[in-house]
């Protein structure tokens, strides 16, 4: 298991998004079967059942227990066994083993060697590590696994294993591969041949494995290795950190060009660079930036970034230059000396795909010099409109029309919203622009939820009709702090009498926007939630038997749903009304790293002291929490900014479960930030990518926790709408509780999806009606929850949907809006129980009154959990 601090400790590059070597190690499905049978090949087999490709599998003994080749092995054989990734990985070690066969197998490979293949390179290429020797150490037994770390790494989407001998033998082996997946995008760049400095370091990209000349051309090497150069050049000898040139070697400025997968939005560039300018070497003087989307013609007006000249530090640096969204497929980076030497290690882009079809660039046509075939401005036909022409006037006066109709409505609008804010949980709570296109007929300006009944909403004094859809709320724009997707209850005035307040909720001036249908606190919901719930389970088709044992463990504790959900609204009015945030001093947080970043704040990973325990006594011991900050561009002017961030910090720490992230304090003091609980290894989806693969019964008991703080959530019609393993944190023991970090993470930036220009969604984990309709509900979360059991019973190393991309992900989640039976269901891994996934298919019904509740899947998972521990 990699230890805690390894995930937190930052080296001095990881500020940007590259290739982390350290966390691609985990290992890519050959012992656990994430990688099928079908896409393990082999150039032949001494018997095509029992030691056939398919059984190679590392720590399994399958039929006779290992692959053997027909032939015996000297050092000219070329039997190979080769596995498809499809996609390109970055390979960063290789286990192997022998043939144990149940302790009668005495065959095993002494020494291998590796060919990879991918698709930019087109033909198999023999790994060579960094000392050259193409021949790496075998085993030198049959049951212990011999790991070779692989330096340089090796990028590849199908890769062989070429046992041999120094004297003939029978060999068989099993194997497993290690690394990540490779999804920064870059298929190869081009550049100029490094030099060498007279102190004979060599600066040439030496493990570059495209075409070799005065040019480097169509493969990928140091600049994309994760491998960031020190201060001193001489390192290069040792890590071989850096590629250089010399002003006096070339007539012209180094040119770097970087072939993408496919076309993309650029945002930024940054360049690791050296800047020991006492021996010569500096920072480019400019870098000259130009972008084309078929790769033979560049774009107009490249993008120009001057950097300064610092002859004071010689450290190491990283320059970023801002790319304004450009769009390309080729990127051409062009450098100018400032100094006799420019040497750079790393070269990282942030980029998304691209929306949009775009065609490459055609080649401009040469100016004529014969000034008789010139043709002069004069001469140049320039369209007009006739000022008596009727249909150019009607045209003008309908547009200028509409502007003016567009204006008065915008206008009203403005001013009805003004008058009914008091029918919002937060006098600044805005709805964007996307939300409001993601529903437009049926966004409700009030913010307020309807009865089930149709009847007039008490508290907006309305006589609205029960819409299908109620508008998300969105909390305070620069929230504070990730409130389960900004998801509130508002309970201020109070009366004494509980029972009064559930059957008058006059006296409450609530909201609850990302409710699935009607408010939360009123007298007629929880009455009518028992019939609904038990209509809903008797329509469901999942585990049947299961089923009818979750409905009679429900009704030998209570005859209706109704008192169960009125406890849980009662002990959250109690606890509102007593809890006391207490002021967390900001001397007793220490930062350590920058978890995530965005419009609503950004998060940090802190040490603190003092910590208080859910009993309300201080620790004196020294644990990890995490800090939330309000967005630096929040104006503290306004007297109510301080009221809602005490209020909603309050509703958050009234939240009552052990499996949510819970409010430690807040820091009320600028800039405002909240601290809230952060547990020692992470999110769950980074620690089961690296750890060793836990038991199915351990994954069932993490599964279990996550629908118990869900179910908490849904008899609060709380909707969480980006549940998935990157948003739950895990501890000691596998103890798991729910957060919202991942939203804004770097690291899981490739999760999300911008469909048709609203903000970015959880593509592969949200429902057909979020993505298409903007619906969010319980339901949608159930849905999501289903995923998460994907990723969290396949180790988080297979996406959902892994073999489409992601427009052709939305254009199945169509199919099932319009309902044609197209529409597929996320496959089954390897690694998925059978009756899991038969539950896990109900949860992605298109009815969502056909999908179970979170009470019906903590059960059944509790079910599951005790079957496999008894």
């Amino acid at each position: 298991m990699v230890p805690w601090v390894a995930l937190l400790l930052l080296a001095r590059a990881c500020c940007l998004p590259a290739l982390d070597i350290s966390q691609c190690i985990a290992p890519l499905g050959m012992e656990t079967g994430l990688i099928p049978d079908k896409d393990i090949t082999a150039s032949s087999s001494f018997n095509n059942d029992n030691v056939a490709p398919q059984n190679g599998r590392l720590n399994q003994e399958i039929k006779s227990g290992a692959w053997c080749p027909k032939s015996q092995i000297t050092t000219e054989s070329t039997e190979w066994l080769e596995i498809n990734l499809h996609s390109v990985h970055v390979i960063t070690a290789t286990g192997t083993q022998g043939r144990f066969g149940n302790s009668q197998g005495v065959e095993y490979a002494e020494e291998y060697s590796l060919e990879y293949w991918r698709p930019k390179l087109g033909k198999w290429m023999r790994y060579r590590p960094a000392d050259g020797r193409e021949i790496l150490p075998g085993n030198t037994n049959t049951y212990l696994e011999k790991k070779n770390h692989l330096e340089p790494p090796i990028w590849a989407s199908k890769i062989r294993f070429i046992p041999s001998s120094s004297h003939r033998r029978t060999v068989c082996m099993r194997v497993e591969l290690y690394g990540c997946y490779w999804n920064v995008g870059i298929v190869a760049y081009s550049m100029p041949k490094g030099d060498i400095r007279s102190n004979d370091v060599g600066l040439t990209d030496s493990i570059y494995d495209g075409q070799w000349g005065e040019e480097l051309k169509g493969g990928l090497g140091k600049l994309v290795d994760g491998q960031f150069g020190g201060d001193e050049i001489r390192e290069a000898a040792k890590n071989l950190a850096w590629v250089g040139w010399r002003n006096d070697s070339r007539p012209t400025p180094p040119v770097i060009t970087f072939e993408f997968d496919k076309v993309r939005e650029f945002s930024a560039v940054h360049i690791f660079c050296n800047n020991k300018f006492m021996r010569d070497v500096q920072v480019f003087s400019e870098a000259i930036i130009s972008f084309s989307i078929g790769g033979r013609h560049f774009q107009d007006e490249p993008i120009r970034y001057a950097s300064v000249s610092d002859n004071i530090f010689e450290n190491s640096r990283n320059v970023s230059i801002k790319l304004h969204h450009r769009i390309g497929k080729w990127v051409r980076i062009e450098m100018r000396f400032s100094a006799r030497w420019i040497l750079i290690s790393e070269v990282v882009f942030d980029s998304d795909v691209a929306q949009g079809n775009y065609t490459p660039e055609s080649s401009k046509p040469t100016q004529v010099k014969d000034k008789t075939k010139v043709i002069t401005t004069n001469n140049v036909p320039i369209p007009t409109a006739h000022q008596d022409d009727p249909l150019y006037m009607a045209i003008v006066v309908g547009v200028l029309t509409a502007l003016v109709i567009l204006l008065i409505v915008a206008v009203f609008l403005i001013i009805h919203r003004h008058r009914h804010r008091k029918c919002f949980a937060s006098p600044l709570a805005k709805t964007t622009i996307a939300q409001k296109r993601a529903a437009p007929e049926n966004y409700n300006t009030c913010g307020s939820s309807m009865l089930p009944d149709n009847k007039m909403i008490i508290d907006c004094g309305l006589d609205v009709k029960s819409d299908e859809y109620q508008e998300p709320y969105q909390a305070l724009k620069c929230a504070p702090y990730f409130s389960y997707s900004t998801v509130l209850l508002e309970m201020k005035d109070f009366v004494k009498d509980s029972n009064t307040a559930l059957s008058d909720s006059s006296n409450y001036d609530y909201a609850v926007p990302e409710l699935s249908s009607a408010p939360l606190l009123t007298k007629r919901r929880l009455l009518d939630d028992s019939s609904a719930a038990t209509a809903l389970m008797s329509d469901h088709e999942i585990d049947m038997e299961t089923r009818r044992s979750c409905a009679g463990s429900l009704r030998s504790k209570h005859s209706t749903r109704s008192p169960s959900q009125q406890e849980v609204l009662i002990d959250l009015k109690r606890r509102l009304e007593t809890t006391n945030v207490i002021e967390f001093p900001r001397h007793r947080l220490r930062m350590i790293s920058k978890l995530a970043e965005g419009a609503f704040g950004t998060v940090y990973v802190a040490e603190a002291d003092g910590v208080p325990e859910y009993n309300g006594t201080i620790t004196s011991d020294r644990r990890l929490v995490a800090v939330k900050f309000l967005c630096h561009d929040a104006s503290l002017k306004e007297r109510y900014i301080m009221e809602e961030f005490e209020r909603d910090v309050r509703i958050l720490a009234a939240l009552s479960s052990p499996h949510l992230a819970r409010v430690l304090g807040a820091c009320r003091s600028p800039p405002l930030a909240v601290v809230l609980e952060y547990l020692e290894l992470g999110d769950l989806c980074s620690f089961l990518r690296t750890t060793v693969p836990p038991s199915l019964a351990t994954l069932m008991h993490v599964a279990t926790q996550i629908a118990a703080g869900m179910q908490y959530l849904e008899s609060l019609n709380f909707v969480h709408r980006d549940l998935a393993a990157r948003n739950c944190l895990v501890g000691k023991g596998y103890q798991v509780k729910i957060s919202d970090f991942g939203t804004d993470n770097e690291v899981y930036a490739c999760d999300y999806y911008k469909v048709d220009g609203r903000i970015p969604l959880p593509l592969r984990w949200a429902p057909w009606e979020s993505v298409l309709r903007g619906k969010y509900t319980t339901k949608s979360d159930v849905w999501a929850f289903a995923v998460t059991l994907h990723e969290i019973f396949t180790l988080c190393r297979r996406r959902p949907y892994e073999h489409l991309t992601e427009a052709e992900v939305l254009e199945n989640l169509s199919h099932l809006q319009a309902d044609d039976d197209l529409f597929e269901c996320i496959d089954r891994a390897p690694g998925v129980p059978r009756d899991l996934y038969e539950v896990m298919t109900d949860c992605w019904r298109r009815d969502e009154l056909e999908r179970p509740t979170f009470a019906e899947m903590h059960l059944i998972l509790q079910r599951k959990c005790l079957a496999l521990t008894t």
